[in-house]
């Protein structure tokens, strides 16, 4: 293929269209039909303050990711971002961990999907369900959204479009239910709000977070199509402020109503028994209408898969197309101008790791599984992303550099990346056991590492490919 042919299609996203992917991908659903759950089960009913408290840790993080992409907008997003303001290898090498991240992100979503079909099924058709059916609800979900994203990013935009709007209302109406329920019977309760109010305390309050955190490392995705959007230097950025806050607050204010209709108590005991507690509000506040909440999750499973699919493949066609990793990576598809080979990979990979991980540690504890490994490596790159804003600025663009903007904000994200990290996943975490703790933390850790190590043989046996010019200094 010549390598004039070898670019992302310019100008393929509009910016409703780049909206609605970084919308999809933070999954406004999602962070109430799936993470809620696991944030309550965690620290009760302060989920609407958990949601707030990683609203905050966040920000500052989307801030830097806002003010370095509007500099140097690539499909690379943080890997070529580092690599031109620190070094090529602290570049690659971050990377390859926001690659993996995006990796396991897509791991996720048929794990979803499948739970939300079996629910499905059973409440629906009376199905029995088991592992079975989820299988077939994984296989389901990965050809459907194959079809939106091999044909390229803009029908992936329409699509994002369409699923985010239909969840959205969804969200909204059953939310409005339930606080209009309670607010007829005088039970308005603002105690939610209130972190200190936790279940368990600082450990429940930090363990809720790791799921709230997983609801925003969406946002990320939207820097990932800066070489396909209209405008990216104007356009990215905000999007990128205004998917955090807006959705931040989303979570939050919608979290509230289904914080009060459950007792403390209950989140944690119907999670173990794999039971999903914002189902069990659906039923009881809609009864038959609450099929609607399930249609709705499953749409919402797709919009976050496709856009998984997209913000990884994009960064592989990065660091293919500049050697960091195999060339076959950077090839597109000749009509639809997107990087086949790495959606080839993902979805072969997807499918057999969703397959072996419910069978060794159950379905749910699955997702719980790849949850927290998705936020460890988000923090990991947020961590880094702050660092070489400030540096960037600093070494390229002296004459702009604020204090505020390129030297305090990028120091409060490095501090609210570093906290999480200890608190969600340091001695508490390993103290959960094999399955649930210490299998994600040696898994973390062997990926970290790896990636290092291979860095490292890249930079002996290529080192070319570690000799580029900054864009940052192109005009």
């Amino acid at each position: 293929m010549a390598v004039s042919d070898n670019v992302l299609r310019a100008g393929a996203m509009s910016t409703l269209g780049v909206a609605a992917l970084g919308a999809v991908m933070m999954a406004p659903a999602l962070g109430i039909y799936a993470n809620l759950g696991l944030i309550g089960a965690e620290g009760g009913r302060v989920a609407p303050a958990i949601f707030l408290l990683a609203l905050l840790c966040t920000l500052p993080t989307a801030v830097s990711y806002a003010l370095i992409s509007r500099e140097i907008p690539s499909a690379g997003s943080a890997y070529t971002w580092l690599s031109d303001s620190l070094t090529p290898e602290i570049g690659m090498w971050i990377g390859t961990l926001v690659a993996a991240m995006y990796f396991f992100a897509v791991i996720l979503q048929p794990i979803l999907f499948g739970l939300f079909f079996n629910d499905l099924l059973s409440s629906v058709f009376q199905v029995q369900t088991g592992y079975g059916t989820w299988l077939a609800g994984v296989l389901i979900s990965t050809a459907a959204v194959a079809l939106l994203a091999y044909p390229g990013v803009q029908i992936s935009a329409r699509g994002s479009i369409l699923l985010m709007a239909c969840e959205l209302t969804v969200v909204l109406a059953l939310a409005g239910t339930i606080f209009a329920a309670l607010l007829s019977r005088g039970y308005i309760d603002f105690s939610p709000f209130n972190p200190l109010r936790a279940l368990h305390g600082r450990q429940g309050l930090f363990a809720g977070l790791v799921f709230a955190l997983l609801t925003f490392v969406g946002f990320s995705v939207i820097t990932t199509a800066a070489e396909e959007t209209q405008s990216p230097r104007e356009t990215i950025p905000r999007i990128v402020i205004l998917a955090c806050v807006l959705l931040g607050l989303f979570w939050a204010l919608t979290a509230w109503p289904f914080s009060l209709a459950l007792p403390d108590s209950a989140w944690a005991v119907q999670v173990s028994q794999g039971i999903n507690p914002v189902a069990v509000a659906a039923r009881q506040y809609w009864k038959s209408g609450s099929v609607i909440v399930t249609l709705t999750a499953l749409s919402a499973v797709l919009g976050v898969y496709l856009a998984s699919i997209v913000g990884y493949a994009r960064i592989m066609y990065a660091m293919g197309r500049d050697g960091t990793m195999p060339t076959w990576f950077a090839r597109l598809h000749p009509k639809y101008q997107v990087p086949w080979n790495a959606q080839h990979v993902v979805l072969g990979v997807t499918v057999l790791a969703d397959a072996m991980w419910a069978r060794w540690l159950g379905i749910y504890l699955s997702y719980d599984w790849w949850g927290t490994a998705v936020v460890f490596f988000a923090m990991i790159a947020n961590i880094f992303v702050n660092v070489g804003c400030t540096v960037y600025f600093f070494r390229f663009k002296r004459d702009t550099f604020h204090w505020l903007w390129h030297g305090v904000m990028p120091v409060i994200g490095v501090a609210t990346s570093v906290l999480p990290l200890y608190y969600s996943f340091g001695p508490d975490l390993w103290g959960a056991g094999w399955k649930k703790g210490q299998s994600v933390i040696l898994f973390c850790l062997s990926v970290t590492i790896a990636s290092v190590l291979y860095t490292a043989a890249l930079r002996k046996w290529r080192p070319a490919v570690f000799r580029r010019e900054p864009i940052s200094t192109v005009e």
